[in-house]
């Protein structure tokens, strides 16, 4: 039983890129992956409200906050970069990109999971977000080797998924160890796929499953 047992890993981060279509509907692109995550944070930035009376508390409400996703990777390639942060490709160099102010928003929609020492997984699926663009830093080579990281935030905001009444920013699963059964409900309302066949997702519609990635 690994209900109770602690992460101890994380697994590669899958993304696809949305677009947004003139008839409100969003074309999901192909389902890709980024391997070697280091460190992930996702925050719901969640604050509770007090009221008071007679000298104490009389009713707790909670304000819903920013969901903020933070990951740090080995290296993050440049092409998922441009995906992500929606870089300008060069004219005649596939290789050279730009950051310009003209190239708009990329939505995103994200999957990753946690992994723990028994072979099961702690999925979460965030459903349209944006990252903004990270910082570059480096530092002289020493004595001693030392390897750089790349990080990345961005804020995600709820809408429509399959499997739910009401828009969602999050969802999470636990899969069991030989099963696939919560990455691939959850890559069907994050993505409405299992598999890459790029489709168009219906705002309130959920789409038929495909084959599941390797």
């Amino acid at each position: 039983m690994g209900r109770y047992n602690a992460a101890t890993g994380l697994g590669k981060m899958y993304y696809a890129v949305l677009t947004e279509q003139p008839d409100g509907s969003i074309q999901i692109g192909d389902i890709k992956d980024v391997d070697y995550v280091q460190e992930m944070s996702l925050e719901f930035g969640e604050e509770l409200e007090r009221a008071y009376g007679s000298n104490k508390v009389a009713e707790i409400a909670k304000s819903a906050g920013e969901t903020t996703l933070s990951l740090t990777f080995h290296k993050l390639p440049i092409d998922v970069q441009k995906d992500l942060l929606g870089l300008i490709e060069h004219e005649t160099n596939t290789n050279v990109y730009g950051f310009g102010n003209s190239s708009g928003i990329t939505y995103t929609a994200v999957a990753i999971p946690r992994t723990m020492e028994d072979g099961s997984m702690e999925w979460f699926g965030l459903s349209k977000g944006v990252f903004t663009r990270p910082n570059k830093e480096g530092q002289t080579k020493e004595d001693g080797v030392e390897f750089g990281s790349d990080e990345i935030e961005g804020q995600f905001m709820e809408r429509s998924v399959g499997g739910f009444d009401e828009d969602l920013a999050v969802m999470m699963a636990y899969e069991p160890k030989g099963s696939s059964e919560g990455k691939d409900t959850v890559f069907q309302s994050i993505f409405g796929k299992t598999g890459n066949n790029t489709g168009t997702e219906q705002p309130s519609e959920e789409q038929p499953a495909d084959e599941p990635i390797a």
